[in-house]
């Protein structure tokens, strides 16, 4: 049974929301295991009121363009630093005692 226009209006700008801050649209199992989700939205609610995941997204992209406009289904990389960076990082913490060995 689908939802009414109100229930998918909600649902829409509540998962809107979430994906902003999440920066990118998140599958489904990843929602599911997500502790950050919106609370008292599972899996079953999405489904009880869309029908589907894909309806759900499809949705929330017409609904809420604005908030969904740079979102993409690819999880944003995160750059790892490289050894280098971190010697560099280690090294100013050491100039930070001092020449004459006070502060150790």
């Amino acid at each position: 049974m689908a939802g009414s226009s109100k229930q998918k209006k909600q649902l829409a700008t509540t998962m809107s929301m979430y994906f902003a801050e999440a920066g990118w649209i998140v599958t489904p199992k990843e929602f599911s295991e997500d502790p950050n989700r919106p609370e008292l939205i599972k899996m079953s609610t999405v489904r009880k009121i869309f029908g589907s995941w894909s309806i759900m997204i499809k949705f929330t992209q017409s609904f809420c363009p604005d908030l969904m406009k740079g979102l993409t289904e690819e999880k944003p990389k995160v750059e790892a630093p490289t050894p280098l960076e971190e010697l560099q990082a280690k090294t100013a913490d050491a100039e930070e005692e001092g020449d004459d060995g006070e502060n150790i």
